[in-house]
């Protein structure tokens, strides 16, 4: 049993952050418990009792989250602890007793190149109106991926930047950019409804926490329509996924409108995986990205979207790439294990012959028989392409 005490709920995450790890379970039936490199760990910490769990809660919740809590028995909040950093917490009933789930949030100025992100996403952020998508599984990075590209535009650009979260997790402080950070529950009712009022905010940048729902999906679009920079997330698994997912929220009328609307939105979309680094603490990303070229904007607005994959193959010299390009090139940089990039592949097979140094198909076309294509060349997927 660990000799140090645990007296408080700051004693627990101090602990956390001690073990490099990203979440804390705290529950009054078992040990507590972290996740270290994406594994679950349980420690040999005190258990909590239900009243230290209520002293918890006291401590980091308003009244009136208490009284959201004992209302529903779920509740979403981040609070900054002094001496340590910003969390993200969870409380939730089971069997009648509480729960707890605390993740760290990153403190700091946040740059892609320290989170292993690519400067492609950087050329996103830039982007003067459209929409950019950041999906991928519960903590695989979206929100800090979100964090980075906010962070990006308040040092590099004069602008409006309002962020609708639930909670809100980054705190951005004030550089070149105006922000407004609004809490879905206690400065806003819903997404849906504050993303109605904020046009009339005058933003240059709306960060939307997560589209849940048709409603925030159709007014997120209707803004990226009307000449504002979208930044959302999606719990989606892949690039033709999110597209199937976010045109699905329209009803059959509507959808080849949508579909156009989002080809003529899209700045790019991310899908992300985070994997243990070799050999190291820390884990690093693994992703897939599909840029708003002109050929990709035709590709969805004619529902061609089983091309979207050899494009993203066919261009990482314009930043994109597929799961297992990505993967590759993490193996071969000797930064994740072989065999954790063929687990987590969504097409192993062809990842291990890559890491064989065979390609087939598209991936031996030769750039030079490309046809360019409406000024852009290297999309590579024409009306003659060979899918």
């Amino acid at each position: 049993m660990s000799q140090r005490k645990f007296n408080s709920l700051k004693d627990y995450l101090q602990a956390m952050l001690e073990a490099h790890a990203s979440d804390l379970f705290l529950r009054t039936d078992g040990p507590p418990a972290m996740r270290i490199q994406g594994t679950i760990v349980r420690t040999d910490y005190p258990i909590p009792s239900a009243a230290q769990m209520q002293e918890f809660i006291d401590a980091v919740a308003t009244p009136l989250a208490r009284e959201r809590f004992q209302a529903t028995g779920d509740l979403d909040m981040a609070c900054s602890m002094p001496g340590l950093t910003r969390f993200r917490i969870n409380l939730f009933r089971h069997g009648g007793q509480i729960g707890l789930v605390a993740r760290a949030i990153p403190s700091g100025r946040l740059d892609l190149q320290e989170l292993h992100l690519p400067l492609s996403l950087l050329e996103m952020a830039e982007a003067p109106m459209g929409l950019i998508l950041v999906v991928g599984p519960t903590g695989c990075g979206k929100s800090t991926t979100m964090a980075a590209l906010v962070n990006h535009i308040n040092h590099t650009r004069s602008g409006h930047i309002v962020t609708i979260e639930d909670p809100i997790e980054f705190v951005h402080v004030e550089s070149k950019c105006l922000i407004h950070h609004r809490q879905v529950g206690v400065d806003t009712k819903s997404f849906s409804i504050a993303l109605r009022h904020v046009v009339r905010q005058n933003p240059d940048v709306i960060l939307i926490g997560e589209m849940r729902d048709r409603d925030t999906v159709k007014t997120a679009m209707t803004a990226a329509l009307t000449g504002h920079l979208i930044l959302t997330t999606l719990h989606t698994t892949g690039v033709v996924q999110s597209i199937d997912r976010i045109l699905n929220y329209y009803e059959s009328e509507s959808r080849n409108q949508a579909r156009h609307d989002l080809a003529n939105t899209l700045v790019g979309i991310v899908s992300m995986r985070l994997l243990p680094m070799k050999e190291q603490n820390g884990r690093v990303p693994a992703m897939e990205i599909l840029r708003g070229t002109p050929t990709v904007r035709r590709v969805i607005a004619e529902n061609r979207l089983s091309e979207l994959y050899d494009i993203m193959k066919q261009n990482q010299d314009r930043g994109m790439c597929t799961f297992n390009q990505s993967l590759l090139r993490l193996s071969r940089d000797q930064r994740i294990d072989a065999e954790t990039a063929i687990r987590i592949s969504p097409n192993p097979d062809e990842l291990r012959l890559n890491m064989q140094g065979m390609f087939t198909g598209i991936d031996s076309i030769d750039a030079r028989s490309r046809r360019p294509d409406d000024g852009d060349a290297g999309d590579g997927l024409g009306e003659e392409s060979v899918v």
